[in-house]
């Protein structure tokens, strides 16, 4: 029950990072930058935006992209990594298969709060509809959301 909460929570937090707006470096915290820099030296590419008092960078680091949401204290709250389809755990395949019959993954990321809680966000289309799909590690789908731009989905066929 604790790790639904805290995965519920989590996903409000992504649901509300999805209205940040882009920052320069400058604009980012000196202690944000700080703990940033220490966890991923060699990140190429950072690009910071700011929802509220959260600060969130996007990068590349080991080739893989990556995103970790900081409060404004540097102490980082979210952090997400894209996988390949192949490493969705066999539960969360299984509810995919289940619950979205016909649909096919177009991304995948592994989203670890700092409660160390890890779920799965999941790119799906089939025909027009298009939907981004959260589950627990269990396969518990946690939320749905339509997908905006379909269009955008289609070209990675």
């Amino acid at each position: 029950m604790k790790k639904t909460i805290s995965s519920l929570i989590a996903l409000l937090l992504v649901s509300s990072l999805s209205f940040s707006q882009t920052i320069s470096t400058g604009k980012v915290p000196k202690d944000v930058k700080k703990t940033f820099s220490k966890d991923y030296p060699k990140a190429i590419k950072p690009a910071w935006s700011m929802s509220e008092s959260n600060y969130k960078v996007e990068f590349l680091f080991n080739s893989v992209k990556n995103s970790v949401t900081y409060d404004k204290t540097g102490k980082w709250l979210e952090k997400e990594m894209s996988i390949s389809l192949a490493r969705i755990p066999k539960e969360i395949k299984a509810s995919l298969t289940k619950e979205f019959a016909g649909f096919r993954s177009t991304e995948a990321e592994q989203i670890t709060t700092q409660d160390n809680v890890t779920h799965y966000h999941l790119g799906i289309v089939k025909g027009k509809e298009a939907y981004d799909v959260y589950f627990s590690a269990a396969g518990e789908i946690l939320k749905k959301d339509p997908k905006t731009e379909i269009k955008a989905v289609h070209k990675k066929k």
